[in-house]
């Protein structure tokens, strides 16, 4: 099996000169199980197949006017004395009424802005045995994509209208895929069926253009976010808290430090603790990610369960911000664990003391944040009913099928986790569990 597509697609959010671009695709593939050398040497095969593909696909998602200067006119603030005036129209009479409008830059021009383009690789081989009851899958992609549209943060010194589109970055993301199930049917009418499934990728920046370098992470000397995931932490090494003065004045310097405060590591040794002591915290990526699907029917009965998982992830515990820190969460409800901060009673608490003024500057990016959010969880359970065919047919129906579900039952989370779901690592709530009972019908 051989199959190639070409496309040229054009669209006017590009420059003049790069409002086109041609996307080719390439796929063949050899179903081994129909060749007989195949068929007569492994009759136990139901089904083999090899399959390759390539191919490039565009991106022009951005604002419609991304490649254009663009200025603005405005009217004046209303009233002065709370915010400064943002309009355009200057008195250049005197007079304070009827002036004249002018114009402010909101966005600099790219004619140079193009296509960001995608280029995937995927091998993988399919396979069946015993009539396809197990069956497979085995998949390795690889998918770069370059010429990323960003809108550039900008040095002030820039001026009002900074902002631009640009072709920002180049990305690599790469792994494997592996499915395998097996379904069958027992002598007593009893239908079962269990998938399972793993996935592994690992990504990582591959190209920065200089002009945005500093604007993808990295201390803004010789650091930078190239070779590390996007989902990249950079930060300081958090080395417990402060325990009493002569800690404080026996450690190197560090502006804000004191007992009850976070320490951090002076790694690079020179007797204090700068932007220079930072480090990549943790890349963000999970070691791999999992599900198991398991489903059964018998007699009109079906049934199905479904759990999915995370391994090896450490990620960025934003909802520390509220849980842990009073200094942090100013104005909103602070957080239980903050009842078991440390005091000079209570020296054995691994969170900061309770204060009003983060002098110790806590809400930088520090492992104190990173957390193991591996997970397991009980996505869903379904238990359904279908009535007999032969009643439901006196009514002119099709079907009739009732069913109770379940969803996001439980987690099993590691202990060292503090937020309520590691699924949810942000300031948002946690995925709430629902359940639902339903009535199918078809006519």
């Amino acid at each position: 099996m051989l199959s190639a597509t070409i496309r040229r697609d054009g669209s006017s959010r590009f420059g003049e000169n790069k409002r086109f671009g041609v996307f080719p695709a390439l796929s063949a593939g050899w179903r081994l199980s129909e060749e007989a050398f195949v068929k007569d040497a492994l009759p136990l095969l139901s089904d083999l197949k090899l399959r390759a593909g390539w191919g490039q696909t565009g991106n022009q998602d951005i604002a419609n006017f991304a490649s254009r200067g663009l200025y603005q006119s405005l009217l004046g603030t209303l009233d002065p004395n709370f915010d400064y005036d943002h309009g355009t129209a200057y008195d250049i009479f005197g007079n304070d009424t009827n002036l004249p409008s002018g114009y402010r830059r909101v966005q600099r021009a790219n004619p140079g802005l193009k296509w960001e383009t995608t280029t995937q690789t995927n091998i993988g081989v399919d396979f069946g045995l015993m009539e396809n009851k197990l069956s497979g899958s085995v998949d390795y992609f690889v998918k770069n994509s370059k010429d990323i549209l960003v809108n550039l943060p900008f040095l002030a010194v820039v001026g009002e209208g900074g902002d631009q589109f640009v072709n920002g970055a180049s990305i690599q993301n790469k792994g494997w895929e592996f499915l395998l199930g097996y379904q069958s049917e027992l002598a007593g009418g009893l239908t079962y069926g269990i998938t399972g499934n793993l996935s592994t990728y690992r990504n990582k920046l591959t190209f920065l253009p200089d002009e945005v370098i500093n604007a993808y992470g990295g201390n803004g000397q010789d650091v930078t976010r190239l070779g590390h995931s996007i989902n990249a932490v950079y930060g300081y090494v958090a080395d417990g808290l402060y325990q009493n003065a002569a800690e404080v004045s026996g450690g190197p310097t560090q502006v804000g430090a004191a007992p009850g405060r976070i320490r951090y590591k002076d790694l690079n040794g020179d007797g204090k603790v700068d932007n220079f002591d930072q480090t990549w915290l943790t890349e963000g990526v999970p070691n791999f990610n999992y599900g198991l699907n398991l489903n059964a029917g018998y007699k009109g009965f079906d049934a199905q369960v479904f759990f999915q998982g995370v391994q090896g992830l450490d990620a960025f515990n934003n909802a520390k911000f509220r849980t842990d820190f009073s200094s942090l969460a100013s104005g909103e409800n602070w957080g239980q664990r903050l009842l078991g901060a440390w005091t000079p009673t209570n020296t054995g608490s691994t969170i900061p003391a309770a204060t009003l003024i983060n002098t110790n500057n806590e809400g930088r990016a520090s492992t104190y944040f990173i957390e193991n959010a591996s997970y397991l969880k009980l996505r869903n359970v379904q238990l359904g009913y279908s009535l007999p065919s032969g009643l439901v047919s006196r009514g002119k129906l099709q079907g009739v099928r009732l069913y109770v579900q379940g969803q996001n039952i439980f987690t099993v989370k590691s202990k060292e986790y503090t937020g309520a779901d590691p699924e949810v690592t942000n300031y948002q709530y946690p995925l709430p569990r629902i359940f639902t009972a339903g009535l199918n019908v078809s006519f």
